[in-house]
């Protein structure tokens, strides 16, 4: 996918329905979506109205939070409505927009360390387990000098100064042995 910047700033919410088209909060925002996967249809979460799950690759939401994985339940055809975007200028356009995102529709389930980006999602065909890719966390950093140290102090021991941070594959399950997103 290339990358979609639905980046806003807080002033942005919600007044100025013209930048924010899809209603989104400070708490479900996101940019640079880079991978997405449905729920397979082989558990309760792939069937009737899949989870799509969102990764994202960006540098951009930095000052907010880091790259995540978001779950979302995907509108229908016809559920949102037209609407007339203007851009401040004097210039219009008119489009269709779906139902607003909000809590319910559309969450932050994972957020990833330290300039990494979220890869690789996967599951189990029961949905009992689910494998993401943290790809090249703490990046912005030099061999001498790491960005981040992840997955390192991660068992609450402080990882040294020089401690590389590596890519990991993430293996999540619910503490019920529950669906993953339901």
């Amino acid at each position: 996918m290339g990358h979609l910047h639905v980046r806003r700033r807080s002033t942005d919410y919600p007044s100025n329905p013209n930048v924010n088209v899809s209603g989104l909060t400070p708490a479900n925002d996101f940019s640079s979506p880079d991978g997405a996967f449905f729920s397979r249809a082989t558990n309760v979460g792939g069937q009737i109205n899949p989870l799509l799950w969102i990764e994202t690759d960006d540098g951009a939401m930095t000052d907010r939070t880091n790259c995540m994985l978001l779950a979302a339940l995907p509108g229908h055809v016809g559920d949102g409505g037209a609407v007339t975007i203007d851009n401040g200028g004097g210039n219009t356009q008119g489009t269709i927009v779906g139902t607003k995102a909000t809590g319910a529709n559309l969450r932050r389930f994972l957020v990833g360390p330290v300039d990494c980006e979220i890869t690789g999602i996967d599951t189990t065909p029961d949905g009992r387990t689910m494998f993401v890719g943290v790809q090249h966390p703490g990046d912005s950093g030099t061999i001498a000098a790491p960005g981040g140290h992840w997955p390192a102090g991660q068992d609450g021991t402080t990882p040294t100064a020089t401690t590389r941070p590596r890519s990991a594959l993430v293996v999540i399950t619910k503490n019920d042995g529950g669906v993953i997103g339901l």
